[in-house]
């Protein structure tokens, strides 16, 4: 089964002790209130990136398809103003508008490129979705993360479909699964549907990429299901698919696709493997940064 990614997850600070002496059992307390503090941070702004993210693809969704005027945009206007409500930054609203646009926050023009790379010696194949206004720029920087990760650029399009994707979740919580599915399968173009892991009431519905653009406006006009955004993707072919076997292996795919995802150009990564024998917390650490892999063995 293809998984994909929807797709789509208050700090305090302990106050010194004012007395002139603290006990052992002091210290350990104020450790792990903090600890907990901490923990409690990283998991609210988790959610709260989680939520730019899914608004800012939204808005690009809307822009491409039907344009920046929110007069006519019916869709981008109530998806704005849901997002305005939510306090998602007026700049994440406005980047993701220039990108629906196919431009930057300056106005330039974004030029879409692929970057194909491979881990040597264990034939497992990347693309990352990449836009920028400044080609030579990127590349330069995304080569140099390659070289420091032992990754090398290569082509790898052959280890994938390039086929459309769409999350999608049901409107009510009165539909069922086979609502859900018996909607996401009946428009012309679409060539699958599954669940997403973790996620009882998000499904991913892959399309022919000829027909994204037709899939999303009928599934927009079901009752029954809600959009949640909507690409191109690059799907890993099954016959191509590498297990990840070893922590190791996994430790370096976190460390390589990790520092790629920190470069503002790279708005999707793909990958050709799928979990064998690693634990569930070291495969989490490395779907963490993919947005379609290949699951289970």
């Amino acid at each position: 089964m293809l998984l994909l990614r929807s797709s789509t997850r208050v700090a305090s600070i302990c106050q010194p002790c004012r007395r002139s002496f603290v006990t052992a059992a002091t210290l350990l307390s104020g450790h792990n209130k903090w600890s907990k503090t901490k923990h409690i941070k990283a998991v609210t702004d988790k959610k709260k990136n989680a939520e730019r993210t899914a608004f800012a693809k939204l808005i690009a969704m809307y822009t491409r398809m039907y344009g920046d005027d929110v007069g006519s945009n019916p869709q981008l206007a109530n998806v704005i103003s849901a997002a305005t409500k939510a306090s998602v930054p007026k700049t994440v609203i406005e980047t993701a508008i220039a990108r629906g646009l196919g431009k930057s926050t300056t106005g330039k023009q974004l030029h879409s490129m692929p970057l194909e790379f491979v881990m040597p010696g264990q034939d497992i194949a990347f693309i990352a979705d990449v836009e920028t206004d400044n080609k030579a720029r990127t590349l330069q920087e995304l080569r140099l993360i390659l070289k420091n990760n032992f990754a090398v650029q290569a082509s790898t399009t052959f280890y994938f479909d390039r086929l459309g994707r769409i999350i999608i979740q049901p409107k009510e919580d009165t539909t069922t699964s086979d609502d859900i599915l018996l909607a996401a399968l009946s428009p012309s173009g679409v060539v699958d549907v599954n669940q997403l892991p973790g996620c009882e009431r998000k499904f991913a519905v892959v399309a022919e990429k000829t027909s994204l653009m037709q899939v999303v406006e009928s599934l927009s006009k079901k009752p029954e299901v809600e959009v949640l955004e909507s690409d191109l993707a690059w799907i890993p072919k099954s016959d191509t698919v590498v297990p990840v076997d070893t922590e190791k292996t996994a430790n370096n795919i976190v460390s390589l696709l990790s520092s790629l995802r920190e470069v503002p150009e790279v708005k999707a990564v793909y990958g050709n493997i799928k979990r064998r024998e690693i634990s569930a917390a070291d495969w989490e650490k490395v779907t963490e940064y993919l947005d379609v892999y290949h699951y289970p063995p």
